[in-house]
């Protein structure tokens, strides 16, 4: 419609101005007046000229002509109605863009109104679609929040019922280990109580063989005389008997160990944090005194107790050997000759004199966790846990001997020192090679030569390997390591201890196993304690054995060298450097010998 309008528009303004000028300027409603068409400007008109229908006029005789005969009338009046009928398409004209405006301004309003709508309802539709959005969201989160409480709810519930499951099972390990303990103390009295009888019935059979056939104080000793074949043989048979028994004891040890590892088997297990009071220190004496006789009718001075009356040492060594009263007879047929608490002095069936005691016991220092593993057959493990998280593991035999040790620094890795586990293999002490001993006294030589002392390789290529039981006890294997005699270490009578100041003595020894064990963490230095042979066999064997572990208290606290690496043992009078029974200096000494070559790790 607005095309159409547009168009009628401009045909009438074409229309309108193809007509004459003058035309418009003239009266319609007098034909007379019209025929001034014909005329230019002025009161005459000017022939030929031209009337509004496009007849020419050529004169005033043909003006009036037509005049008179009325067609000046009819086209003046003709070409009136042609203009009113233009002037009507204009009005029209006019009226239509008006019309057209009002449609078009409809239209736009109409348009912005149907955009306005548009809008509203994309808003209202944004607004709706962030609503649900959020109502969704509500839903999944309060979905979420359910899921997590029932979650949390069921993890509360396990947890409560793993706390209860496992303070059940923690009571009932107390009850049970109260029960055990309760078992040990009555067998521990009942064993008292038998060694009580049996060393007044001893007392009283020997009292009355004294007193019917007392000797004669002039009567001569009869001569001993020499062992024959058989009893050689007997010995022999003996000895074998021991080693087989050892080697069975040692296997279950570590059977034991195995056994708790892998679940198959339990263990009571004990552990403690290590304070200063719990340690001894080099320049302290030992809590207890030691017995100057070793027999069946002696006892031991006060040994250091708890409140049942035993000290650990004798607690496990009653487990695992069966008796520790003076005068008892060990499970493995050795008596007990003395007893101070932390040692025991014991007769072997050949006649030999041994000193059993804890041999962790040097391993426990102030700030370390202890954690004891007591197995079934009186066997045990110790894990000893330092600050700086390394590790020493020490199985120990049912008499508290140590059987394996296994150092693990705190990285993880693990140095086996040495495995008495395993089956030994038989020495032929008549095989081994001979060796001259060579004194070596460590105040007169320098820091590089104990060095290089304690670096010396087996004497004569020695090849073959030993157990440490095998070390400690046979003297011709021990002679394999070269030795560094301590000479200017000197103990007071009796004492077991070491002031201070002498403490200096050990400075170059103790700087040179530090670097040893340092270059080699596998490295094992054993410490000697050596008598002179005045006084009781089985009195020096246990002082010697004392003086030995304060040595190496002494290293371990003025010169950093690790307990692990240390095994300490008192040979008493059994080996001295100058055979005298008289009270000679020079037997009673401090010896250590870097074993390492000669063990199996």
């Amino acid at each position: 419609m607005y095309r159409v309008l547009k168009s009628t528009t401009s045909l009438t303004m074409c229309v309108a101005l193809a007509l004459p000028v003058g035309a418009f300027a003239q009266p319609v409603s007098d034909p007379q007046a019209s025929a001034e068409f014909c005329m230019e400007e002025g009161t005459q008109p000017t022939f030929p000229c031209s009337l509004p229908d496009g007849t020419e006029v050529v004169d005033a005789e043909q003006l009036n002509t037509l005049r008179e005969d009325g067609t000046l009338a009819e086209i003046f009046k003709a070409e009136a109605a042609r203009t009113a009928g233009i002037v009507n398409a204009e009005t029209q004209a006019t009226a239509d863009a008006q019309a057209l405006a009002k449609a078009r301004a409809a239209a736009e309003a109409s348009a912005a109104a149907e955009a306005q709508a548009a809008a509203d309802k994309a808003a209202s539709d944004a607004e709706a679609a962030v609503q649900a959005a959020a109502d969704k969201a509500a839903e999944t989160q309060a979905a979420a929040d359910a899921k997590a409480a029932e979650a949390k709810a069921a993890e509360d519930a396990q947890a409560q019922a793993a706390a209860e499951a496992k303070a059940a099972e923690a009571q009932a390990a107390m009850d049970a280990e109260a029960k055990a303990e309760a078992d040990r103390e009555a067998a521990v009295a009942a064993q008292i109580e038998a060694d009580a009888q049996a060393r007044q019935s001893a007392e009283a059979a020997a009292q009355s063989e004294a007193n019917a056939t007392a000797p004669s104080a002039q009567a001569e000793a009869a001569p001993t005389p020499a062992p024959s074949e058989a009893d050689l043989a007997a010995q022999q048979a003996a000895e074998e008997a021991r080693r087989e028994q050892r080697a069975a004891e040692a296997a279950a040890a570590a059977a034991a160990a195995e056994a708790a590892d892998s679940g198959a088997a339990k263990a009571d297990v004990v552990t403690e944090e290590i304070t200063a009071e719990d340690t001894r220190s080099s320049s302290q004496e030992f809590s207890t005194t030691l017995n100057t006789q070793t027999n069946a009718n002696t006892t031991a001075t006060a040994p250091a107790k708890e409140d049942d009356g035993m000290s650990k040492f004798e607690k496990a060594l009653l487990l695992g050997l069966g008796a520790v009263a003076v005068g008892s007879v060990l499970n493995n047929g050795s008596k007990v000759m003395s007893n101070s608490g932390d040692r025991l002095v014991v007769q072997d069936p050949n006649g030999d004199l041994r000193v059993l005691k804890d041999d962790a016991a040097l391993l426990r220092q102030t700030g370390d966790e202890v954690r004891r593993e007591t197995f079934n057959d009186g066997s045990s493990r110790t894990t000893v846990t330092k600050p700086d998280g390394s590790k020493v593991v020490t199985i120990l035999g049912r008499d508290g001997t140590v059987l394996r040790r296994i150092n693990v620094d705190p990285q993880g890795n693990e140095f086996v020192l040495f495995d008495d586990t395993r089956a030994e293999e038989n020495v032929v002490v008549n095989e081994l090679p001979h060796v001259e001993q060579h004194d070596t006294l460590a105040s007169q030589q320098d820091e590089e030569a104990l060095r290089n002392a304690l670096a010396t390789q087996l004497r004569n290529n020695q090849t073959q390997r030993f157990s440490l039981r095998q070390v400690r006890d046979i003297r011709q294997v021990r002679a394999l390591a070269p030795e560094v005699e301590l000479d200017a270490l000197r103990f007071a009578t009796g004492s077991a201890a070491i002031q201070p100041e002498q403490a200096r003595a050990l400075a170059k020894i103790g700087a040179a196993i530090s670097d040893a064990v340092h270059n080699d963490p596998r490295t094992v230095i054993l410490i000697e304690g050596h008598t002179d042979a005045v006084g009781d066999a089985g009195y020096n064997l246990a002082l010697s054995d004392r003086r030995a572990e304060t040595v190496a208290l002494a290293l371990t606290e003025y010169f950093d060298v690790p307990a692990a690496n240390l095994i300490t043992q008192g040979y008493g009078e059994s080996n001295l450097k100058v055979p005298t029974l008289t009270a000679e200096p020079a037997n009673r000494r401090a010896v250590v010998r870097n074993i390492t070559g000669l063990l199996r790790q």
